[in-house]
């Protein structure tokens, strides 16, 4: 195989490397979509307004029956005053906490464990709750899981559109490569066919290059995969509790099979089609 043609050689592997980071960085955001969405759900606050300065008594009788719901985180339980809850508020819904007045009443926040998250669930908890003696009502917001899952499908599919568009690309300038070295080594091409060399032998040389792209692909796929992991788990951000290292190899393993699947795949085709047309 000529040796000149090593500037091909590198766009090429540059051009799969950056497929498999977008396949890889699609992957990962693909697979974990799910577990997102089950923080997101077990993060929503779910609100139980009252009427204020109600007996300790009434509000641990309210606090035991959000309690006995199945579902209920009951560690997220928390009563709020309503100095705190317009902190709360604050915090969540950017209320300044500068109003002339405070508008919220007492409460008492929870969450609900992903699995039992749902419209029905709370309707349901909504329903028995307002029949305790001090509650006034019970509000929740799904805007929050509502805006994740869509972002999560623009930002997934529009990496999906833009890893596509460089196989095109990787796939052109992959082609390019093989048949200008292919006609360049057209000599020794001739030469081996005249000898009697089967296409496999003659074939085998540029295969064996395939590989050693394929390989360096994938070592830049995965030292991308592994940078981004450690940076989200010492980021110390919520990425950490959703990062699954199952998925993380399941995605590596998905890649290698492209890289090589491209790689293999085209130089075989581009090959037997230019050795049929040379008469091998």
């Amino acid at each position: 195989m000529s040796k000149n043609k090593k500037p091909s050689q590198f766009y090429a592997t540059a051009s799969t490397s950056i497929v498999l980071v977008l396949i890889s960085l699609f992957l990962l955001i693909f697979l974990h979509s799910t577990n997102i969405t089950n923080i997101v759900k077990q993060n929503i606050n779910i609100l139980v307004e009252l009427k204020n300065d109600l007996p300790q008594g009434e509000i641990d009788n309210i606090t035991q029956s959000i309690e006995a719901f199945s579902g209920v985180l009951k560690e997220s339980i928390e009563f709020l005053d309503k100095e705190s809850a317009l902190k709360l508020m604050n915090k969540e819904m950017n209320i300044s906490s500068e109003l002339e007045g405070n508008p919220f009443n007492d409460l008492i926040k929870f969450n609900l464990k992903s699995d039992q998250y749902s419209e029905s669930k709370i309707a349901e908890i909504k329903k028995s709750i307002e029949l305790e003696k001090g509650v006034i009502s019970l509000y929740h917001e799904n805007e929050s899981l509502d805006m994740v899952q869509k972002n999560l499908e623009r930002i997934s599919y529009g990496v999906l559109v833009l890893a596509l568009c460089f196989v095109i690309l990787s796939l052109s300038i992959i082609y390019n490569t093989i048949q200008l070295t292919l006609y360049s080594d057209i000599k020794e091409i001739k030469t081996m066919q005249m000898v009697g060399a089967e296409r496999s032998f003659i074939k085998k040389a540029y295969l064996r290059e395939a590989f050693r792209m394929s390989v360096k692909s994938i070592a830049v796929m995965i030292l991308f995969v592994l940078l981004l992991c450690f940076y989200l788990i010492y980021a110390n951000s919520i990425f950490a509790e959703i990062l699954q290292w199952y998925y993380v190899v399941v995605t590596v393993l998905l890649s290698i099979f492209i890289a090589f699947f491209i790689q293999f795949s085209t130089t075989n085709r581009i090959l037997n089609k230019f050795l049929k047309t040379e008469g091998g």
